[in-house]
């Protein structure tokens, strides 16, 4: 199922789920996040609504050194660099993201994932992690540098508004097994990998997460970025920016400054 946020545009301020299907689009009757999803039988045309970014996250939780070869990583790491993104990152795609910084500012491929019930203290790895996640889908951990040289996983470097670009629907039955992930800055492959690189995978991720945070139905999780496949280039005014994932539309926008 393909999940989407939307309002009709003859009653603007009412935002629903919905199911997409091909020009058609199903109101989510309940919740995306109950055990059985009920859809509506009417279906409303793609042109008579306005669609939102598939997701309202609590919190985004993103995963940093999750590929060999990405900077950071080492043999000896216990876990991965874990940091957060405000909830006023995200946006759509093809929405143009405006630079507020003088600094250097880079886009980052990534596949996410979307909890779909609350988690804390799971008590093994072999739990149904398809009760844990509602589905997948495409997102862009904009990033820049930090003023005095601090860190670049701080707020003030992840967290500008518009700075998570996300695809267009969030997919429930994606499987995240080898899938390629690439990235494209104004046309010129930047970042090439694949899910089997994984360090942590999904289950590993929801499991050592919950030992300390408790996980919302919504939350949305950032898988990391392959590594880079030449120097990295940095986003200037006009650039066009696209994340390129395995089995779903491609998440493209552009940058301003």
């Amino acid at each position: 199922m393909k999940i989407i946020r939307f309002a009709e545009k003859n009653n603007p301020n009412q935002i629903f789920y919905g199911k997409l299907e091909n020009d058609g689009v199903s109101k989510v009757l309940n919740s995306p996040f109950e055990d059985e999803i009920s859809i509506s039988e009417l279906r409303i045309g793609v042109e008579e609504v306005n669609i939102f970014p598939p997701v309202s996250p609590e919190k985004i939780i993103c995963i940093a050194t999750n590929f060999s070869g990405a900077t950071g990583v080492d043999d000896q790491m216990e876990e991965p660099v874990i940091f957060l993104k405000g909830a006023n990152a995200i946006t759509s795609h093809l929405n143009a993201v405006h630079l507020p910084f003088d600094l250097k500012c880079w886009g980052e491929s990534e596949l996410g994932f979307v909890i779909k019930r609350s988690a804390k203290d799971i008590p093994n790895e072999e739990f149904d992690i398809s009760r844990y996640i509602l589905g997948f889908l495409p997102c862009n951990d904009v990033s820049c540098e930090n003023i005095s040289g601090r860190d670049h996983h701080l707020a003030r470097s992840k967290s500008a508004d518009n700075f998570c670009p996300v695809g267009q629907y969030i997919d429930t039955s994606y499987n995240p097994e080898n899938k390629s992930i690439k990235a494209l800055h104004n046309g010129e492959l930047l970042r090439d990998g694949n899910t089997s690189e994984f360090i942590w995978k999904p289950r590993k991720i929801i499991f050592e997460l919950s030992k300390w945070l408790t996980l919302s139905p919504g939350d949305l999780i950032l898988t990391g970025a392959p590594k880079r496949i030449r120097d990295r280039i940095f986003l200037e005014d006009g650039d066009e920016y696209i994340v390129e994932i395995e089995d779903f539309p491609v998440l493209k926008n552009t940058f301003t400054k």
